[in-house]
Order: structure tokens, then sequence, then C-alpha cells
């Protein structure tokens, strides 16, 4: 597997979560059992846009770089999944945030597998 292709199935998996939080927010709070309100519609929406950046970022950057800048990006992008797997394991284990259902327990472990596979490509 190759440092580009491991950009390329992230680009893929922050897309899944731009989908969810811009077309199906409502879906997405029922998981965690939160109750919609436009307020917390208008944040996930802008959290999917957000989320569409990153995808999008991640799926060209290899075409923007080098192999030896890849390597670079690659520390950088792993730093944001340890970043993102430390509030997942936060929102599951210690506040409750998260019912720590399958769907959570499988994101955090795709996280944790990005993280890694960042970490050891970039070597």
């Amino acid at each position: 597997m190759t440092l580009a292709l491991v950009f390329r199935l992230n680009a893929g998996f922050f897309a899944l979560w731009a989908i969810q939080l811009l077309f199906l927010p409502k879906m997405m709070f029922a998981q965690y059992q939160w109750t919609p309100s436009l307020e917390l519609v208008a944040l996930a929406q802008g959290l999917g846009v957000a989320t569409t950046g990153l995808a999008i970022l991640t799926w060209m950057i290899p075409n923007w770089t080098t192999e030896e800048q890849l390597k670079n990006f690659a520390k950088l992008l792993m730093v944001i999944a340890v970043l993102f797997l430390l509030l997942q394991l936060y929102q599951i284990l210690v506040s409750g945030m998260s019912p720590g259902a399958a769907m959570d327990w499988g994101s955090t472990v795709i996280t944790a597998l990005f993280a890694i596979g960042f970490y050891m490509k970039s070597r």
C-alpha cells in the first residue's frame, strides 16, 4: 500500500462523514441519541463543509507534492487523526457523549488505523 493510497482512502472516509453531516444530520444525531434542533443541524452542516474541505485536500495532496513532501503532509495528517482519536475515546470512555455503540467503536478503530498508516508510510 502506497502513501498516496492512504491519503485517498482517508479522503473517502472524510467524504463519508461529510455526506452524513451535510445531508443526514438527523440520522447521525439519532445514533448518539441526541435531539436535533435547527442550531445543531446548522452546526453539523458547517462541520460537513469543513470535512468536505479535508476530503478534497487529502485527495489532491498526492498530486501536488513530491514523495518527500507527501511524507511531511502524512505526519500532519497523523497528528490530526490522533487528535480525532483522542476526542472519540474521551467522548466514549470519559464524558459519555457517545453511547459507545458499534458505530462509535468502528469509526474509532478506522481513525486509529489511519493514524498508524500515516505514521508507518511517512517514515
